[in-house]
């Protein structure tokens, strides 16, 4: 019997505390938002993306889905995306699995909550490309403006540079 408690004792000391997380630490995602994202900022393909992006909870209140409209500026092409996003205890952190309508795969992301800075640092732990790497941020500092911006490598020798893929800027609407 003492080694079996000795053991369980041992057992609950290699086990990362819980910060005590849930989805709902993300309720700053939830409402209405015009949407303005820039891909590829600063470089010679830069383009603006318009529209709405909507988050609610969903599942009974297990996740988080925010689903997109947009429009490119300068084309008029129309865009659809959503995210689905779900605290993971085991691993303390939220997955975020996103989806597009114009881009054949599917990304996940693991999104750490850094609530001293107010924003969220998502990586990639597996790239739906194959050979690129994401990381970005989302700040909520501001309650009725969320920013995200994100980074994509390809970690090749020759290749090992961070470029920034996206700015967007979603205004909560009134």
């Amino acid at each position: 019997m003492l080694k079996k408690i000795v053991l369980a004792t041992l057992f609950a000391a290699m086990v990362l505390p819980s910060t005590g997380q849930s989805i709902e630490d993300l309720d700053f995602l939830i409402g209405t938002w015009e949407v303005e994202e820039t891909i590829f900022p600063g470089r010679d393909n830069e383009y603006q993306e318009k529209g709405t992006r909507t988050c609610a909870y969903y599942l009974n209140g297990s996740f988080i889905k925010c689903e997109a409209s947009t429009v490119v500026t300068h084309t008029g092409k129309k865009r659809a995306y959503a995210y689905y996003i779900n605290y993971d205890q085991k691993e303390d952190c939220f997955w975020a699995t996103n989806f597009a309508n114009d881009f054949p795969l599917h990304g996940l992301h693991q999104w750490f909550l850094d609530k001293e800075h107010q924003q969220l640092i998502a990586v990639t732990p597996k790239n739906v490309l194959g050979d690129r790497f994401f990381r970005g941020t989302i700040s909520y500092a501001n309650k009725d403006q969320i920013v995200w911006n994100g980074w994509s490598s390809r970690f090749r020798a020759s290749d090992k540079e961070w470029q920034h893929i996206f700015h967007d800027v979603a205004t909560k609407k009134q």
